[in-house]
């Protein structure tokens, strides 16, 4: 979280929770990630990428 938020512009910190809820409910799904559509992968430790996209 402490890295993320380093990254994040202050003026988009605010909406950034709401964000990575979305985020994690169409891109970075449990059963099924989408690390091609992934606009964080950079900062993502997910061991196991996928190729979805």
């Amino acid at each position: 979280e402490d890295r993320l938020m380093r990254v994040v512009p202050n003026d988009y910190k605010q909406g950034a929770h709401h964000w990575l809820i979305l985020h994690g409910r169409y891109v970075c799904v449990a059963r099924k990630p989408r690390c091609g559509a992934c606009v964080i992968e950079d900062l993502c430790e997910f061991k196991d990428k996928t190729e979805y996209d």
